[in-house]
């Protein structure tokens, strides 16, 4: 055995459908597999996507395990619980007189994380179901002024009461927030103490650990969700660990977080609220990567799957973070990558609208389960997969390879008798209604996200990816005038591939509301003491101080308003020299963000939040690269099939190509479709395709 065979790195991301592993050797062969997800027990997914991976290279599961340095996971646990409310029974602690502060949320909450046609939906409009009901919450006396002085004393007999009514009504968890406990976490570390020594078997979550940040809605439902996810997700972590564990796995794992990077599981147990878009960033981290070895720093993330269309971006070379996170309409107090979602992929249901007999696509979903009319497992709803394989876009013969037969007559009269006919079109203009509908929605999510937060599209190039993306981006990319699209090598698990790529990642941040220049001492020992503590943390994971290096931020806003702009902070010493840099940084990220001109220091600047991410370097995998061998892709050309085109009015004979056939530097002249084991890519007329030498495909747009 060769030497970049010894060892492996394991990566493993866990969707709603399928369970996606990802092995790397030292040398940078990557191989993959995939096995269905098991909802009753995610982990039988995970050791049986990994142990086919281990069949591809010619090892037993037990001796690859063996031979694994690393072995890291993107999670859907913390999700499904959240989405399907199956957490722990919760009880919550707060300042008396404070109680109602979950229950009230916001005003926006109603519309919070709704697409615009939910929100017009004016009649459905609710707040969600409390995750904490108004018996189980519970105020104590006590009081800490915005300055972090203790105005009034906790009173430890009362807050002892409302612990034992808590345990006494059965909570297995229990969060903790107090007003202004980010200045001064005393009172919480008190009851967090109180209850660990009468009641040790109860989770605790408290806000000055959790979230140390102003705004108590936010940091009372941050802190209320973590209580309500950690004990269904340590579980599941310790189950896992243990799993590997006694089938050969000697090392720590790890688990990608919502904020773009890995941490051991130990650590993960306690943060639950972190994994909620745990596999989804490492689609966002694989592109990152990718696109430091193609020389990209502009990159818009799109993945594409059975149920939805994920949309992020990486603007100067770092991951855009979300200013207010939202999770199933709670806002949330947590650095998370921002990834917009719409229920639109290869599932999403074509269906006509009573009243208007407009053709609607989603967002609705045939999911794996009875999935497209043309998987023949008892799905009626034509979807937009039925619409691309009657479009001749995709081969029913070679779906996954062939492991899969697809039905293109069912397809066929699904579209014909629920869409087709009542609306008096052929089918194959049924279809191309359905995919051109998927396709603007997709548009104009991305444009949502670039022109509406002042980005050009034509400054960026999309990485597509998800089994659907790569037959998707030819019309969404150009329709949103990108020019250039990123089809990876690895696009059907290519979150696993970014999550085997992601470094260790820790953020501490603290509020200190202040009108610059303020305090500019505090301000230094401020950053100082969170630059500490990342360090420490990474230290801990075991990281030399070599591997270490640290970002620092600030989210300033001009006084009175309410939205903040996270501003990069230059290392060094914080004096007013390094305070001039950072106030015109602010200000040319704000004309960027709300136009020239709007910039206006005169009516100063507030700094809300100080944040240090700190970043442990991983010895990474390397990304193979491959020789060039030519611009003739002859060798790949498996035939011609008759493919609908819009552009070219109907059917026109088209050349098939098969992906793992084609050589670095090929060109494919569109219209063309290129074909591989789990995924298909759509080059529409008039664009054109070649390998890069990372095996990646390039569609100019």
């Amino acid at each position: 055995m060769e030497e970049g065979d010894k060892e492996f790195v394991v990566s493993v991301d866990t969707g709603g459908t399928f369970t996606d592993a990802v092995v790397l050797n030292r040398r940078g062969d990557l191989t993959a597999a995939k096995a269905s997800s098991t909802p009753h027990d995610f982990s039988e997914g995970i050791m049986n996507a990994v142990e086919r991976a281990a069949a591809k290279i010619g090892l037993p599961f037990g001796e690859l395990l063996g031979r694994t340095r690393v072995f890291a996971h993107g999670t859907t646990v913390a999700t499904n619980a959240y989405i399907t409310r199956t957490g722990s029974k919760v009880g919550h602690i707060t300042t008396k007189g404070m109680e109602d502060t979950l229950l009230i949320g916001r005003a926006m909450q109603k519309v919070a994380g709704l697409t615009d046609s939910e929100i017009r939906n004016i009649a459905r409009l609710d707040k969600p179901a409390p995750l904490v009901p108004r018996p189980l919450i519970k105020g104590v006396t006590e009081r800490v002024d915005a300055m972090g002085e203790v105005v009034v004393p906790l009173d430890l007999e009362e807050a002892a009461r409302a612990v034992d009514e808590l345990a006494r009504a059965g909570v297995e968890a229990i969060s903790v927030c107090l007003l202004w406990s980010f200045k001064n976490p005393s009172h919480e570390r008190t009851i967090k103490e109180l209850i660990a020594r009468e009641y040790p078997r109860i989770a605790v979550s408290i806000s000055s650990e959790l979230s140390p940040t102003i705004r108590e809605y936010q940091r009372a439902a941050t802190t209320t969700i973590n209580a309500y996810l950690t004990l269904k997700t340590a579980r599941y972590l310790e189950d896992l660990e243990g799993k590997l564990a006694e089938r050969g796995f000697r090392g720590s794992p790890l688990v990608m977080q919502s904020m773009g990077g890995v941490v051991p599981f130990r650590e993960a147990r306690e943060r639950s609220v972190a994994l909620l878009s745990s596999g989804p960033c490492g689609g966002v981290i694989g592109s990152l990567v990718m696109g430091q070895h193609q020389g990209h720093e502009n990159i818009i993330v799109t993945d594409v799957g059975g149920t939805s269309f994920d949309v992020s971006l990486i603007v100067g070379g770092s991951p855009r973070y979300a200013s207010e996170p939202v999770v199933g309409s709670y806002h949330l107090s947590m650095p998370m990558i921002e990834i917009k979602s719409i229920g639109a992929g290869g599932g999403s249901v074509a269906w006509i609208e009573a009243g208007s007999s407009l053709l609607k696509v989603g967002p609705q979903s045939a999911g794996a389960r009875p999935g497209p009319v043309c998987y023949d497992r008892g799905g009626e709803e034509p979807t937009v997969t039925d619409a691309d394989v009657v479009l001749g876009r995709i081969d029913p013969a070679y779906f996954l390879g062939g492991s899969i037969k697809l039905d293109k007559a069912k397809a066929i009269q699904a579209i014909e008798e629920r869409i087709a006919r009542p609306l008096s079109l052929t089918v194959e203009q049924a279809a191309l209604g359905i995919i051109g509908i998927i396709d603007a929605k997709m548009a104009d999510l991305v444009r949502n996200l670039t022109v509406g937060r002042g980005y050009d599209p034509r400054e960026f190039v999309i990485f597509a990816f998800g089994g659907a993306g790569p037959a998707h981006v030819g019309a969404y990319g150009r329709d949103v005038g990108a020019r250039i699209a990123v089809v990876p090598s690895t696009a059907a698990v290519f979150s696993a591939f970014g999550i085997a790529s992601s470094d260790f990642v820790h953020i501490k941040e603290v509020s200190f509301p202040l009108i610059l220049p303020g305090d500019v001492a505090r301000i230094d020992e401020l950053l100082a003491d969170l630059e500490g503590k990342t360090i420490a943390e990474l230290v801990g994971d075991g990281l030399g101080r070599e591997q270490i290096y640290t970002e620092r931020t600030m989210d300033l806003r001009y006084r009175g308003q309410v939205h903040e702009i996270r501003t990069p902070v230059p290392d060094g010493r914080f004096d007013l020299a390094a305070l001039e840099r950072i106030l015109q940084a602010f200000e040319a990220i704000y004309e960027q963000t709300y136009g020239e001109g709007t910039a206006f220091r005169e009516a100063e600047v507030e700094a809300v939040v100080y944040r240090v991410t700190g970043k442990g370097l991983r010895e990474r995998p390397p990304v193979r690269s491959y020789a060039t061998k030519g611009e003739d892709p002859g060798q790949a050309l498996k035939g011609r099939r008759a493919v609908c085109w819009k552009e070219l009015d109907g059917f026109s004979p088209t050349n098939v190509y098969e992906m793992d056939l084609l050589g670095v530097g090929n060109l494919v002249e569109g219209p063309a479709i290129v074909e591989s084991v789990d995924t298909t890519v759509v080059i529409h007329p008039g664009q054109r395709a070649r390998l890069d030498e990372f095996r990646n495909f390039i569609i100019e747009l």
